[in-house]
């Protein structure tokens, strides 16, 4: 009966922590509606890409002709979001901003996504706290008004992180398809996850027995497999229309080349002109090159100065509107102490990491952190794993509040 009524009040606070996201989100997706929306940088060409599939049935990116520049998930969502818009009406600033109007949705779902993350280890206390904590981060908003990946790359990189979580609880084959399901799903939205395939495999490095081996095995075999299927029909689309194997997208050549310009000191236009080939082999040139003559400078470089510039500052419009609303400014405000958010959350995860389930958490932000390493080092980038950050800043609360009590025999994470 009190585990029974315990659930009863845990699923009210869900409920009510899902209707006050949804009022939130949809809130500042009316203000967003009172504006047009401003297609800048990568929005240009997810646009154009999700036109064209409207349009010729035709998969591109910033050209007229097949390309596989970027995976495609989000011009699909975006084609989708203009395919509801075009019941009724035919204006292209309103089917932008029904896209944007359900990214705010999907934003507001994410919310509880991660409360349920939250919970496989802190009180429902320190979720709902952490949770909220997100909600308001003003990114969250800004992504959301973005014709942009981030909100349904995080959407999909908290389920998928519930899945992985609860796969490792339930230890069962159902709960592994589903995890490489969602992976699958993520990599087509962000393919920078693709080294999460091989994560199952670190549990053969556990002390078990050989039943217990067997199963692992097993489990990641069927992961794999159905993250194979997910991913299946775009490497077969683009063996037909690219007549290469492409695994993620050509995209990376870019990236790299700027990633390897220290503090960028040189030419903006070193890539103009330059084919993808050409800009990758300019990358690693310039990479080899700079560890052999100045190896000091390009590892500060790599490590250091790069994760600075993830990290020190928020992805947000930095000018504030003299229209600007009070909950906008509040936000505004919100979003001048990111370098505190930061800093907590790192404490907080790297204190995860000896503890049940955070201990993966904390392993994920490290890896998706040095993947980005090598390109340009963008705050945009490390924005998704902003969520996880929160987490580790109820985890060092939670543990604080722990080690007091345990003087009085209490235990914080009761709940």
């Amino acid at each position: 009966m009190i585990t029974e009524n315990r659930r009863y009040s845990e699923q009210k606070w869900v409920w009510g922590l899902l209707i006050v996201a949804l009022l939130y989100n949809i809130y500042f997706a009316i203000r967003a509606w009172q504006s047009p929306v401003l297609l800048i940088g990568d929005a240009v060409y997810y646009d154009h890409s999700a036109t064209l599939l409207i349009a010729l049935h035709r998969y591109t990116y910033w050209s007229w002709g097949p390309a596989a520049q970027v995976t495609p998930s989000y011009p699909v969502f975006l084609m989708f979001a203009y395919r509801i818009a075009m019941f009724f009406t035919s204006n292209r600033q309103t089917e932008m901003h029904v896209a944007v109007f359900i990214q705010h949705i999907v934003a507001a779902i994410t919310v509880v996504v991660l409360y349920y993350i939250m919970r496989f280890r802190l009180p429902v206390w320190a979720s709902l706290v952490g949770c909220v904590l997100w909600m308001i981060y003003p990114p969250v908003i800004y992504g959301a008004d973005q014709l942009l990946t981030e909100t349904l790359y995080v959407f999909f990189l908290m389920l998928f992180t519930w899945s992985f979580l609860r796969a490792l609880r339930l230890k069962t084959v159902r709960s592994f398809i589903l995890a490489g399901l969602l992976l699958g799903l993520m990599t087509l939205v962000r393919p920078s996850v693709l080294p999460l395939v091989f994560a199952p495999l670190l549990l053969l490095f556990q002390r078990q027995t050989r039943e217990a081996v067997r199963r692992h095995i097993v489990n990641w075999l069927s992961y794999l497999a159905v993250f194979v299927v997910v991913m299946l029909p775009w490497w077969i689309r683009n063996l037909v229309a690219m007549h290469q194997l492409i695994l993620t997208d050509l995209d990376s050549a870019n990236p790299l080349l700027f990633g390897s310009d220290p503090n960028f000191a040189h030419d903006t236009n070193l890539s103009k002109g330059l084919s993808q080939a050409q800009q990758k082999a300019l990358a690693l040139q310039r990479i080899h090159e700079g560890f052999h003559n100045h190896p000091w400078m390009y590892l500060k470089w790599y490590t250091i100065d790069k994760i600075g510039w993830l990290f020190g500052s928020p992805w947000y419009d930095p000018v504030l509107s003299k229209n600007a609303g009070l909950l906008t400014r509040v936000m505004f405000a919100f979003a001048h102490v990111h370098i505190a958010w930061v800093i907590l959350g790192a404490i907080g995860l790297l204190i995860s990491a000896w503890l049940p389930y955070f201990r993966w958490i904390s392993a994920l932000v490290a890896v998706l952190v040095i993947v980005q390493l090598p390109f340009i080092p963008i705050n945009r980038y490390v924005f998704p794993l902003m969520p996880f950050f929160f987490l580790g800043i109820m985890v060092l609360v939670v543990e604080g509040y722990r080690y007091v009590q345990d003087r009085t025999g209490k235990s914080a994470l009761s709940g």
